[in-house]
């Protein structure tokens, strides 16, 4: 749920970012040119109305989800299978080692949404 409503939150952040990063590789007569992030705020909901600022949030929503879903899963998981393996609780190894395998799960899981949201 956390990573739902954040995503519903800084969904308009995310869009002004997505668009900004974009523009480079649009023709030259297709290009918005925003100045910075409160200039594409102020143009979006100009030209296309306060709802556009939540363009593309079902996909923003399902990644945010399944990054905070395999981030967490994997972590727990991981620690505990470290704990018990090496017959210590929650050691600074422990804890790095299942980070690494938590950021992994959640890039792995997170990464085709992430490419669904930035091409909508």
């Amino acid at each position: 749920m956390a990573g739902f409503i954040a995503s519903i939150v800084g969904n308009p952040a995310d869009l002004s970012l997505v668009r900004m990063q974009n523009d480079v590789n649009m023709a030259i007569e297709q290009r918005r040119n925003y100045k910075n992030v409160l200039d594409a705020f102020q143009t979006i909901v100009r030209e296309e109305g306060m709802l556009a600022l939540w363009k593309g949030t079902v996909p923003t929503c399902v990644r945010a989800m399944s990054m905070n879903f395999g981030m967490m899963v994997s972590f727990d998981t991981a620690k505990d299978y470290l704990n018990l393996f090496t017959h210590t609780k929650d050691t600074l190894s422990t804890r790095l080692i299942a980070s690494c395998i938590g950021g992994f799960s959640a890039s792995l899981m997170s990464l085709p949404w992430d490419n669904c949201k930035t091409k909508i």
